[in-house]
């Protein structure tokens, strides 16, 4: 203990999911953690809140998938509540006339409901899922550790861009066409390779272009669609999940995990600064004025506010200072959380498929079209006039997210302007009635049932979440930004050129969603610079920190 305040071996700031494994896995190495949390509640953007008495909305992020098998087994999360209920089948849409088409995990199961609509896209999908599944186990083993550092002659960099290599060398030359064409077409070029049915493309290409500020034509979109698929689910590829209790669950699972090794965690402790003395971070000040020490600290808040606000862009070499100013971190996705008084009743389908349809995320996407209409929107300033609308209605599964037995219901949205300027007054309410319309073509029931909504559009989540510019993923996902360019060359392996900081969040490789890879890449640098091993024995602590 110090008379300036409290001595930690390390400091973390941001208690949402990659901050919260970073501590947990420090703690777990036998590391003094203290987690700094701005709110009042952990999560960062994986959260769940009681917006309204008695109704608890996962607020931001929304199902599981991509979060890491080994991250989940290492940190014992499902010994600390971390369930998971699998999306039966992983995601619908709705085809001409209401009709919905499903997308099973079984191939079979999708043939069989795609063929009533078209033949020839029921024939090319096993193909197309196949494809993407051979893509994405290439991809998988990049997820846990740091991106290839190309242009360093550093002999760990080298070796590690050797091993790439050969591993790349394995692939046949078809496979290498296949991996390149997907990292740099747009989804709508892919898609149109392979199917013809305007729905089918619709509703893939409403994946590939979730998170970004581009539009299905944009270049590097196809790879977006392939980042969605590196998920899995005990060990099945592709598959999406509510979590019980909201996705907030992950995030307090993770903090059981970290407080059980002996972190300490702080919520409504704003960071006003990470503190440097001698060239290297000696702990953080926070909004109060308390002052917390350590030699290591780990940020998951977005990369731009770590390097040009909390520690300062004097500390780091111009080259970093530029690419941070340069970095481009601009969203267009609208969050709707909804109450309502019933679940939605689809009209003309099946019980067997209005159920099916409840326990799903639904894609409202018509046409590629139709997507990159709402997107030319965005791009002149205005909230889509006919947004994509994804639905999921997590009550279905997990009733325990309501006290009253009201009707949680989310929809994940796109386009809208990422400035404040394009959300005049009445806009998010009118936008929000949008897509309510848009629902209510197939439920109309929606509309009465309507109790409480809450719009969230890309100036709220940066207000809200400190996602800069309403990115989800704390930063753009084009080619420019990805791997060892992510979020800077100088940053791209967790360490800063700031001796002692180190990066955390999603604006890190692999990127955004709720994947964890970051928070544990981040921790296993810093205890390979601190020459310590990866962590004790899985056991629980007894020390309170």
């Amino acid at each position: 203990m110090s008379s300036n305040g409290r001595v930690f071996d390390a400091i973390v700031v941001g208690g949402g999911h990659n901050g919260l494994i970073a501590a947990a896995y420090l703690a777990r190495a036998g590391q003094r953690v203290c987690v700094v949390e701005r709110r009042d509640i952990l999560g960062g953007a994986c959260v769940t809140e009681e917006l309204w008495p008695g109704q608890r909305v996962s607020r931001a992020s929304y199902v599981v998938s991509m979060l890491q098998s080994k991250v989940v087994a290492d940190l014992r999360l499902r010994d600390f509540g971390y369930h998971v209920f699998p999306l039966d089948p992983p995601f619908a849409t709705i085809g001409p006339g209401g009709r919905p088409i499903f997308f099973h995990r079984d191939q079979a199961d999708t043939q069989r409901s795609l063929v009533q609509h078209s033949k020839h896209d029921a024939e090319a999908m096993p193909a197309f899922e196949d494809l993407l599944e051979r893509l994405a186990g290439f991809l998988r083993p990049l997820m846990l550790r740091p991106p290839p550092a190309l242009g360093s002659k550093h002999p760990r960099d080298v070796l590690s861009m050797l091993r790439e290599m050969g591993r790349a060398a394995g692939l046949k030359q078809r496979e290498v066409h296949e991996l390149f064409r997907v990292m740099t077409g747009s989804v709508a070029d892919l898609l149109d390779d392979w199917f013809e049915s305007d729905v089918v493309k619709g509703a893939w290409a409403s994946t590939g272009v979730v998170g970004v500020w581009a539009g299905p034509n944009t270049p590097g979109t196809a790879y977006n669609l392939l980042h969605h698929a590196l998920g899995e689910i005990d060990g099945v590829g592709g598959v999406w999940g509510h979590v019980r209790g909201g996705m907030g669950g992950i995030s307090e699972a993770i903090a059981a995990s970290a407080r059980a090794h002996g972190a300490v965690i702080r919520t409504g402790a704003p960071v006003a600064s990470i503190d440097v003395s001698d060239g290297r971070v000696s702990g953080v000040t926070l909004a109060d004025g308390e002052q917390l020490h350590a030699p290591v600290v780990v940020s998951g808040a977005h990369p731009k506010t770590t390097i040009l606000d909390l520690a300062g862009p004097g500390h780091f070499p111009s080259e970093v200072v530029e690419d941070m100013r340069r970095y481009k971190t601009r969203g267009g996705s609208v969050k709707v959380n909804c109450i309502l008084s019933e679940p939605p009743r689809y009209e003309g389908v099946s019980e067997e498929d209005a159920a099916r349809m409840l326990r799903t995320g639904i894609s409202i996407c018509p046409s590629i079209d139709y997507l990159e209409r709402a997107w030319q929107d965005a791009v002149r300033g205005e909230p889509a006039a006919a947004p994509y609308v994804e639905i999921e209605v997590p009550t279905s599964v997990d009733p325990s997210l309501t006290d009253d037995g009201t009707t949680v219901m989310t929809m994940f949205t796109q386009y809208g302007p990422w400035e404040e300027s394009g959300w005049p007054d009445g806009a998010r309410e009118a936008y929000a009635e949008r897509c309510i319309d848009i629902v209510a073509q197939f439920a109309p029931n929606v509309r009465k049932a309507l109790v409480h909504y809450e719009v969230l559009a890309p100036p709220d989540l940066e207000r809200v979440f400190g996602l800069v510019g309403g990115s989800i993923f704390q930063g753009e996902q084009g080619l420019d930004q990805m791997a060892f360019m992510r979020p800077s060359p100088l940053l791209a392996g967790y360490a800063t050129p700031l001796r002692g900081l180190y990066l955390c969040g999603a604006g890190t490789h692999p990127g955004g969603g709720v994947l964890g890879a970051a928070g544990h890449n981040a921790a296993q640098r810093v205890l390979r610079d601190a020459g310590l091993r990866r962590w004790r024995p899985a056991r629980l602590l007894t020390r309170a920190g």
